[in-house]
């Protein structure tokens, strides 16, 4: 792994590092991005997501990039996160998410989730609450690029860097039927 560039982040995780709420850097017009789950990325740690999300902020123009997640417990492989949400773990991760996006009021969040979304019963749920909190500061969503043929939004590491933005209605992926793995 190599160091960041250095800039002012934005950084919440918990005593142990077993959790991330966020990581970004600061500025007026972010790329906000909603992962799935946090992996290795920090300050001082890159990661291919950071990778990604850095290189797209700085092509469409964006000052600055946050990534926060449904879930913020770190998993590099899916297997390797819980079975059952821990409530605290929410709790905390959408008073973080809230304390971003009211800082952001208007903006477009980057649904980046991918189809590991139907992997764990608890991710609908985090996402029900966090559009929530969303709405609540008029966000709305886009994701990069087509939908994956699941439904889902796909996850930063997985574009075509000329497919662009697409709206994406987080309300209507939540109402609609399940879906099935790719």
């Amino acid at each position: 792994m190599m160091d960041l560039p250095e800039q002012d982040y934005i950084y919440k995780n918990n005593k142990d590092n077993t959790a991330r709420f966020v990581l970004g850097t600061k500025g007026k017009n972010p790329l906000i991005v909603m992962s799935i789950n946090p992996s290795i990325g920090s300050p001082t740690v890159d990661s291919p997501t950071i990778g990604t999300v850095r290189h797209i902020a700085e092509f469409y123009n964006y000052d600055s990039w946050i990534i926060l997640c449904l879930y913020p417990e770190r998993a590099t492989h899916l297997d390797e996160l819980t079975q059952i949400a821990d409530p605290a773990l929410i709790e905390e991760n959408n008073k973080v998410i809230e304390e971003i996006l009211s800082q952001y009021p208007d903006h477009k969040i980057w649904a980046a989730w991918g189809t590991h979304y139907q992997d764990r019963d608890f991710f609908r749920g985090c996402l029900e609450s966090i559009a929530k909190i969303a709405a609540k500061y008029h966000d709305t969503w886009m994701s990069y690029g087509p939908l994956e043929k699941s439904g889902n939004p796909r996850y930063a590491l997985y574009i075509d860097p000329g497919w662009g933005w697409f709206d994406f209605d987080v309300q209507k992926y939540l109402e609609g039927a399940d879906f099935k793995n790719d």
